[in-house]
C-alpha cells in the first residue's frame, strides 16, 4: 500500500468530518448524525482510482472525491441498511463503526467484542483484494501475453544447473533444469541473472510462489518478466540448442534401440527356424525309427542266433582245452606234482568251476611255475 489506512473510531469536528456526517444524514433515514450513522456499514468492496472511466456504479459520479469531496486514492463502498442507499468514503472517513458492523455480521460476536486487530485485519485484507484486482486491471493481459510466451524457456535461462539426464518411464533423453531462486548482480548492470520467473511466480514446488501469496507479481518479478520478454529471441536461441542437442541424443538412442530390436527380432526368427528344424528332423527320425523296426528285430534275432552260436563254440574250446591240459603231462608238471604230493585229478568228481581252477593251476605246473600259497589252497580244496 502506499500509504497507511487505519480506521476512526468516530468522527470529529473537521471541516471534512463535518460535511460527511451531514451527508449521511441527509442520505438516511434518521434525522442526527448519532442515529444515522448505526444505519451504514461497510460492503468490503474497495477501489483504487484509476484515469479512466470504469468507476463502479457506487462512485456515484464522484470517483476521485469522498463523499464529503476530499480528494481520496481508495474508495471503500458503504451501504445504508435501511434506505438502501451505496455510497463511497474515502480511507480518512472508513471509520471503525462501519467496518465492526460487518465485522459482527460476517462473525456473530458482539460490536463490543470487535478489537482493533480486527479492524485493522479487515483493512489490510480488503486493500490487499484491491490491490490485486486494480493490478490485474491494469496490467493483466500485458502479462498473461507476455508470461504465455516465455515460460517455456524461463527454466533453459534461469536456472541454477542443467543436466541431460535419461528418463526411464519415456525412454527419452531430456534436460533436467534446477530453477534458479535467487537473483545474482544487480538490475539492469552487466552480469545481472534473474531468479527463475516460473520458480517466483506460479511453481507448485514453491511455497512462496506469488500467485498464491499475493495474487499478482511483485515489481521485481513485473521488472524481470519485461526484460526477459524483451530478450526472448536471443534466449530462444539457446533453448533451440538445447532442444537440437536432446534430438539429437535421442534420434541416435532410437537408431540404438531399433538396431537392437532388428537384431532381436532377426535372432528370434533364427531361433524358430532352428527349433522348426530340428522339430522336423525329429519327426522323420521318429519315422525311420519306426519304417525300420521289423529290419532292427530280424537283425536282433540274427545277432542274438549267433552270439549264442559263438557263446557255444566258446564253451565247447575251453571244454576241448581243459581236456587236452587234463590228459596231458610234461617233466615240468611231474616234477613239481611229486614236489608239492599231489594225487590225481579225477573230473568226474568235481565241478565245472574247480574243473576249470585246476586246468589253470596244471597249466602254470607244466610251464614250471611254482605255485603260492592261494594256488595250494585252491588245489587242496578240489583234491580233497
Amino acid at each position: 500500500m502506499e500509504e497507511i489506512i487505519e480506521a476512526k473510531r468516530d468522527l470529529g469536528d473537521g471541516r471534512w468530518d463535518r460535511i460527511l456526517k451531514r451527508k449521511m444524514v441527509e442520505l438516511s433515514y434518521a434525522d442526527t448524525y448519532e442515529e444515522a450513522k448505526d444505519e451504514w456499514e461497510a460492503t468490503g468492496r474497495v477501489y483504487k482510482q484509476k484515469f479512466d472511466n470504469n468507476h463502479p456504479d457506487w462512485t456515484n459520479g464522484h470517483a476521485g472525491h469522498c463523499l464529503c469531496g476530499h480528494p481520496v486514492v481508495y474508495h471503500f463502498e458503504i451501504r445504508n441498511t435501511v434506505t438502501g442507499v451505496h455510497e463511497c468514503v474515502g480511507s480518512d472517513h472508513i471509520g471503525a463503526y462501519l467496518i465492526i458492523r460487518e465485522i459482527v455480521r460476517d462473525t456473530g460476536i458482539n460490536a463490543e467484542d470487535v478489537t482493533d486487530v480486527q479492524i485493522q485485519t479487515w483493512l489490510k485484507d480488503r486493500v490487499a483484494v484491491m490491490k490485486r484486482d486494480a493490478w490485474w486491471d491494469e496490467h493483466g493481459e500485458h502479462f498473461n501475453e507476455m508470461y504465455d510466451a516465455i515460460e517455456d524457456i524461463d527454466l533453459v535461462i534461469n536456472n541454477k544447473r542443467s543436466d541431460i539426464t535419461f528418463n526411464v518411464i519415456t525412454r527419452q533423453y531430456q534436460y533436467r533444469y534446477q530453477p534458479k531462486t535467487r537473483a545474482t548482480g544487480k538490475f539492469g548492470d552487466y552480469g545481472y541473472r534473474m531468479a527463475s520467473i516460473t520458480w517466483r511466480w506460479d511453481n507448485p514446488n514453491n511455497p512462496k510462489n506469488q500467485l498464491n501469496k499475493y495474487g499478482y507479481p511483485n515489481e521485481r518479478l513485473w521488472t524481470d518478466l519485461i526484460l526477459f520478454h524483451a530478450l526472448r529471441e536471443q534466449h530462444r536461441v539457446v533453448a533451440k540448442r538445447h532442444t537440437t542437442e536432446i534430438n539429437r541424443q535421442n534420434a541416435a538412442h532410437a537408431e540404438i534401440t531399433a538396431r537392437k530390436i532388428e537384431r532381436e527380432r532377426i535372432k528370434k526368427i533364427e531361433n524358430e527356424r532352428r527349433m522348426i528344424l530340428l522339430k522336423e528332423k525329429r519327426r522323420l527320425e521318429a519315422i525311420a525309427w519306426e519304417e525300420g523296426r521289423e529290419e532292427r528285430e530280424r537283425l536282433a534275432k540274427i545277432r542274438a542266433i549267433e552270439v549264442e552260436k559263438a557263446r557255444e563254440l566258446a564253451k565247447e574250446r575251453r571244454k576241448k582245452h581243459a581236456e587236452t591240459i587234463l590228459s596231458a603231462s610234461n617233466e615240468n608238471f611231474e616234477t613239481l606234482k611229486d614236489y608239492y604230493g599231489l594225487p590225481d585229478f579225477v573230473p568226474k568228481n568235481h565241478i565245472s568251476s574247480d574243473i576249470r581252477s585246476y586246468v589253470v593251476i596244471k597249466e602254470m605246473l607244466m610251464e614250471g611255475i611254482q605255485l603260492d600259497v592261494h594256488h595250494l589252497r585252491t588245489l587242496k580244496r578240489i583234491l580233497g
